[in-house]
Order: C-alpha cells, then sequence, then structure tokens
C-alpha cells in the first residue's frame, strides 16, 4: 500500500513500512514512546511479510517453470515413442497377410454388368446416391 506524501515538492510514493518508520519518528518526537515502538513492530512486521511474499512467488515462478519443462520432455518422450511404434508397424505390415486379402481384390477388380450399371445410374438419378453391390 503506498501514500503520498503531502507537502510542497511533488508528490511520491512510499511504501506502508516507511510511511509507518516516519509516523514513528513523529510519535518519538510527540514522547509517544508506545505507540512509537508498536507502529516501528508493525512496519518491521510488514517488511518481514512482504519479503516473504516475494520469496514464495519467485518459488511459484520456479515452480511453473519447472513443469513447463518437465511437461515438455515428457510430451517430447512420448511423440518419440508413439513415431517410433508407428512406424514399426508400418514396415512390419503386409496388406496381403489379411484372411481375405485375395477376395477383396476379386470384387474390387470384378467387371459389372451393363444391367448393373443402368441400376446404379436410375438409383443415382432417383435419389441422389447408390450403393454398390458387387457380386461374382
Amino acid at each position: 500500500m503506498n501514500i503520498e506524501n503531502q507537502n510542497t515538492q511533488p508528490a511520491t510514493r512510499e511504501t506502508m513500512p516507511e510511511y509507518l518508520d516516519r509516523l514513528a519518528a513523529d510519535q518519538l518526537e510527540s514522547g509517544m514512546l508506545s505507540t512509537a515502538d508498536d507502529t516501528k513492530a508493525a512496519a518491521a512486521e510488514i517488511r518481514k511479510l512482504t519479503r516473504k511474499v516475494d520469496q514464495l512467488a519467485a518459488g511459484m515462478a520456479e515452480v511453473v517453470s519447472r513443469e513447463d519443462q518437465l511437461a515438455s520432455a515428457l510430451f517430447e518422450l512420448i511423440e518419440d515413442r508413439v513415431q517410433s511404434l508407428v512406424e514399426t508397424e508400418l514396415d512390419n505390415y503386409d496388406p496381403t497377410d489379411h484372411h481375405n486379402f485375395t477376395e477383396a481384390v476379386a470384387e474390387q477388380t470384378a467387371q459389372t454388368s451393363t444391367e448393373d450399371m443402368r441400376e446404379v445410374v436410375a438409383e443415382v438419378i432417383k435419389n441422389g446416391c447408390f450403393d454398390v453391390t458387387f457380386s461374382s
């Protein structure tokens, strides 16, 4: 918390502990020793708490930085591992190893009859879409 000085000089900002120190000095001059001691103690406590808050904030910033570094390293490891697994699977993949490979190729390459083509064209014209079934 900052307090503006009220004097003829340009306004300057002082911290609460600085203000309390100045107030304690004024209280000492006025002979209010007990009040001045309490005011000085309050200023000292505020300084102590402010340092503690600053230390905690710095600690939190360090924790966040370390979390970011760990997350980055973890995602890099995961990415490398997944890429390795995918490459291994692609290297080992054999499309002809499928139990119906020959039948699937035969179905895809089978010639359709003229009658089948007429049905498909009629369905497209009528419905805007079509289903194709191949028969051998």
